[in-house]
């Protein structure tokens, strides 16, 4: 009988690895070295211009920071901008006689300060014109031109030869119109002023009502003529003014210490109509027309001094944390000091500059040819592996061959 055929088994084994992520710890690493403390290493240069260079300079800062920020800039203070509020009423009469058509008139103080209900201004009327006018063709005298075609075409205008035109208009009944020059020098403003600093004493109200100032006679009430006296740089004289009129801003300024319970405020005015390059927009004037019918109105010009009033204050308090804040920022300019005594170490000192230098900086190999040569060699290892896994594989494959030869051979 034939042999038994014998069988051979082969095992291939392999080695599982279990992977850990990229962000395990190994435990064998170095607790010192992983939880190490990076600090800067400090050169010492033994100098002593650069010593003395950088003293000064750090000296110098250290001046500014105490006397520029703190002293001078009241860095040790807590300040608020904030508006304020302005209440007026105006108290007096005029009666005048005309200059031009006859006539007298009395003038209340809401005629003269007409019209009323404005949102912190207050007009003061210096001079009147009052013109009867009636619906009809005449002369626009508010509608100059120098031909037809500038007149209102649809109707039928023409220009004149004084060079007006010459349409529908309101015309003036009489020649010469109630000319009336009003004496209000004295007519009386009563100003109310008061502010609030919501962030630095939010239940503190400063009014002008609340005391008395010796160095302010009028705290509350104040004449026309003393508002225009009051304009700087130059005093304005009410006779000036009485036939054109003004613009004037008077401004009440707060410097309150919120500490403190009383604060009056310091009044600032001036002239904001005396544009000497424009001579012919000196002064301030509207008109206002009253309907006595529908084909016939007075129409009143107006000439006066048009006041404006505004509230304005800074508060201020000593805080800490105001000192604390602008002390530290203004010490950041100490770092100055060091950076402007290293431009003059590595550029004004000649043959040691470049000793310094050496010292100063410590220079790294080119990395760029040391990163190609490093990329050159893994490509070359991998080639290697390559054709070491090549040879490996057809040495496997030989050795498979022979034990399958090796086998047939059993079998017979």
């Amino acid at each position: 009988g034939g042999a038994a055929p014998a069988c051979n088994a082969a095992y291939l084994i392999l080695d599982v690895v279990e992977e850990r992520p990229a962000f395990a710890l190994d435990r064998n690493e170095d607790p010192d070295r992983l939880l190490s403390y990076s600090t800067k290493q400090q050169v010492n240069i033994q100098d002593r211009y650069l010593g003395l260079t950088t003293l000064c300079l750090q000296l110098l800062i250290l001046l500014y920071i105490i006397f520029g920020v703190v002293i001078l800039g009241k860095g040790y203070l807590e300040f608020e901008e904030a508006p304020g509020a302005i209440a007026v009423h105006v108290r007096g009469d005029a009666a005048a006689v005309s200059s031009g058509r006859p006539g007298t008139r009395y003038f209340s103080a809401e005629e003269i300060s007409y019209p009323g209900l404005e949102n912190g201004n207050v007009f003061v009327a210096t001079r009147q014109k009052i013109y009867r006018q009636k619906r009809g063709i005449c002369e626009d005298l508010t509608m100059t031109c120098n031909s037809d075609e500038e007149c209102t075409i649809a109707s039928q205008g023409r220009c004149t030869e004084r060079g007006y035109c010459e349409e529908p208009s309101w015309c003036n009944i009489d020649p010469t119109p109630e000319i009336y020059e009003l004496e209000v020098g004295n007519f009386e403003i009563w100003i109310k002023s008061s502010i609030q600093f919501i962030r630095l004493a939010p239940t503190q109200v400063y009014s002008t009502e609340a005391g008395e100032n010796d160095k302010l006679p009028h705290v509350h009430a104040y004449s026309v003529r003393d508002l225009l006296t009051m304009c700087q740089p130059t005093p304005v004289r009410y006779e000036e003014i009485s036939e054109l009129g003004a613009a004037v801003e008077v401004q009440f300024f707060w410097k309150c210490n919120v500490a403190e319970d009383h604060c009056m405020p310091e009044i600032h005015a001036r002239r904001v109509d005396d544009d000497l390059s424009d001579p012919n927009n000196i002064g301030y004037s509207f008109s206002y027309p009253e309907y006595i019918t529908e084909d016939e109105r007075l129409l009143n010009e107006l000439h006066g001094v048009r006041i404006f009033l505004r509230s304005v204050g800074q508060g201020r308090k000593v805080s800490v944390t105001a000192f604390i804040m602008k002390a530290s920022t203004a010490s950041a300019l100490l770092s100055l000091a060091p950076i402007i005594a290293d431009l003059l170490m590595l550029k004004l000192f000649g043959l040691r500059s470049k000793k310094y230098f050496a010292r100063k900086y410590e220079l790294s190999p080119d990395f760029s040819d040391y990163m190609e040569n490093l990329k050159a060699k893994k490509a070359e290892a991998q080639i290697r592996a390559d054709l070491l896994e090549e040879d490996d594989d057809q040495e496997l494959r030989e050795r498979e061959l022979d034990w399958q030869k090796q086998l047939d051979e059993d079998d017979y």
